[in-house]
């Protein structure tokens, strides 16, 4: 009897060849890098010839080996066929990828669905980062991935919308003293990454990752820390150990597709994309809890200012040297007026006004420069001008006061004035805390 080549080891040798070494070919087939390498081994004896060698840390083959990786290929494929054939057209076991984001709902969908789909196949699986699993099908180590689209490098066929949310650990917030909002995101690269900076600096909120991990994993002890706030895929159930985090702009969804082997089984590809596909859609429908109460959430054309009453508000706004643009400061102001008008907390701003980190912190700002007494001054001024008696606030600067009247007077209804005024009481507040910790710290308050 002649040589005879082991299937087994004729699959390694092409994993070695695909994966383009003894460990990740290792990884790939679930073996330890020692099997890889034995089976390699087996093959040169039975060959009598070496089929791979070492060019400094890397491998490659020798000439012998190309051509004996050359009829491995063709080995498998008609091992494959005969064994689907005589089996009832039915693999043994059918390799999924999944993405770490929501593998946790994605895995048992896709479960039933083969098991509906084919009885007698098993699923195993793969969860990694996008690309990889891209890479992955195309060197026949994974029969069906499903990834991120804007992590991929094919397009792949369209599964639908991974909703997102930001996470973070319970009572988190950033530090008074921070500049920028802290981020925890899986490195570069990394759509759901990039998603997050470009939500964050497109409504003029400064962000800076400060931990870099390389799998999901990462993210979540990082976040769960306390290092900052994570943007991760909102699956109906948060993390064990984290919380959302309110008053961030709503992420848009991260796409998601299906990449196949050529010669998968259709119907079986089919029946696990549309389980996804409908998992996606449930994912992505809000839950009565989730569901905004009017009650709770005024109409915004009875609260926010209207055109021509920011015309004359925004001339007496500080923009400061580096201030957001027009359109940004007006929804922070509208956002200021949201939170006075109705009694609510700063955590419960509707997101429609940005952050509700940002539009406190511009509040702060305005009050300390004592914004809100030279507004209030300039509508007061206004309704004097239309017949009613002209008052100034109690207790206002004279130097406010000046302001307000070099400006032109602002005609404000009496519920937007009452607004103004519980805005003036807390900015005297902080206004005063303001001088008593310079005093403490200075032994007399600026100025004197």
């Amino acid at each position: 009897m002649g040589p005879v080549f082991d299937i087994i080891a004729l699959r390694s040798l092409v994993a070695v060849a695909d994966k383009g070494g003894f460990h990740r070919a290792a990884e790939s087939l679930a073996l330890s890098q020692s099997a890889v390498s034995q089976h390699v081994r087996r093959l040169e004896k039975t060959l009598g010839r070496p089929v791979v060698e070492r060019a400094g840390r890397a491998t490659r083959f020798t000439e012998a080996g190309a051509l004996l990786l050359d009829e491995a290929r063709w080995i498998l494929r008609v091992h494959d066929e005969a064994a689907r054939r005589l089996l009832g057209s039915e693999p043994a076991t059918m390799t999924v990828g999944s993405a770490e984001h929501a593998a946790d709902r994605i895995i048992p969908r896709v479960t039933a669905a083969v098991h509906r789909t084919r009885p007698r196949t098993q699923v195993r699986f793969r969860i990694d980062r996008s690309a990889r699993l891209v890479e992955a099908v195309d060197s026949r180590s994974v029969d069906l991935a499903v990834y991120v689209t804007e992590a991929g490098a094919v397009e792949g066929m369209p599964v639908g919308g991974l909703p997102l949310k930001w996470y973070a650990a319970p009572g988190w917030t950033p530090m008074p003293t921070s500049a920028v909002l802290p981020v925890v995101a899986i490195e570069e690269p990394c759509a759901v990454r990039r998603r997050a900076l470009e939500v964050l600096s497109a409504h003029n909120i400064p962000a800076a990752v400060v931990c870099d991990a390389g799998y999901l994993a990462g993210v979540l002890d990082a976040a769960r820390a306390g290092l900052g706030v994570a943007l991760l895929a909102d699956t109906g159930r948060g993390p064990d150990g984290l919380v959302e985090y309110t008053g961030l702009p709503h992420a848009p969804a991260m796409r998601m597709s299906a990449h196949a082997r050529p010669d998968a089984d259709p119907a079986l590809v089919m029946n696990v994309v549309e389980a996804v596909r409908s998992l996606l859609v449930e994912m992505d429908t809000p839950r009565p809890e989730e569901r905004p109460d009017p009650a709770q959430d005024p109409d915004t054309a009875r609260g926010d200012l209207t055109d021509d009453e920011w015309e004359s508000v925004r001339p007496l706004l500080p923009l400061g040297e580096r201030g957001p643009y027009p359109e940004g400061l007006r929804k922070q102001f509208d956002g200021v007026m949201w939170l006075f008008r109705t009694g609510g907390a700063w955590r419960n701003m509707p997101p429609r006004y940005g952050a509700w980190q940002t539009v406190h912190h511009r509040f702060q700002q305005w009050a300390l420069a004592g914004t809100f007494q030279t507004l209030t001054a300039a509508a007061t001024a206004g309704t004097g001008a239309r017949g009613q008696t002209q008052r100034m606030p109690v207790g206002a600067d004279s130097a406010l006061a000046d302001t307000a009247r070099d400006t032109a007077a602002t005609a404000m209804d009496p519920q937007r004035l009452a607004t103004l005024e519980k805005a003036v009481d807390e900015e005297r507040r902080l206004r005063d805390k303001e001088r008593t910790e310079w005093s403490g710290r200075a032994g007399r308050p600026p100025g004197q």
